[in-house]
């Protein structure tokens, strides 16, 4: 049976928020943005952009991510550009691979090469 979104958001939380560098030394966000962490800002949006993409390319998963969820960030721009991404700032695309090789792996789908 397929996961729900809240069971991926559940893995997502225990194997990225574990290796994120703004994580607090008493495992807890020390990103300052309650409720604003970009993963799981949009995370229905990042699981319905991987599950609906495929092959073994992880490049396909990331253009899926910036078009179906960092298009309607808040912070992108509408000439397509990201201040937060271009500053190395956006922890969704800091940690992009890991999430979406955590999803496909609870979907029991291969995954994609780097």
């Amino acid at each position: 049976m397929r996961p729900t979104v809240a069971e991926l958001e559940a893995i997502i939380r225990e194997r990225v928020c574990a290796s994120c560098d703004k994580r607090a030394a008493e495992a807890s966000c020390g990103a300052g943005l309650p409720g604003r962490c970009p993963p799981f800002e949009l995370f229905p949006l990042v699981a319905q952009a991987i599950l609906a993409t495929e092959g073994n390319d992880i490049q396909a998963y990331v253009e899926a991510i910036r078009e179906n969820v960092c298009t309607v960030c808040i912070d992108h721009r509408l000439d397509g550009t990201c201040p937060e991404r271009e500053q190395a700032r956006c922890l969704l695309e800091a940690y992009m691979p890991q999430v979406i090789e955590a999803i496909q792996a609870a979907l029991g789908r291969p995954q994609p090469a780097r």
